[in-house]
């Protein structure tokens, strides 16, 4: 996961397959590092990793705000 004003990275996971338990871990250490304000926008792609139950939950459990472009915009 990429701090877009800073440009550093906050999150990220490894795996052979792009799971929601992937980005859902990449979020967790971002979330962690970062300490979001409640209210903070998290932007994906319509990746069925993002689009999760999983994924999604995490985000506005912990405040975030998930949002997604129109398709082909990422």
């Amino acid at each position: 996961m990429l701090d877009t004003y800073s440009r550093r990275v906050v999150g990220w996971s490894i795996d052979s397959t792009q799971t929601a338990a992937l980005v859902t871990n990449a979020l967790g250490m971002a979330i962690s590092k970062r300490s979001p304000e409640s209210g903070t926008i998290i932007h994906s792609d319509h990746g069925v990793q993002f689009t999760s139950w999983a994924f999604t939950d995490r985000a506005r459990k912990s405040g975030l705000v998930p949002s997604m472009g129109s398709i082909g915009d990422c």
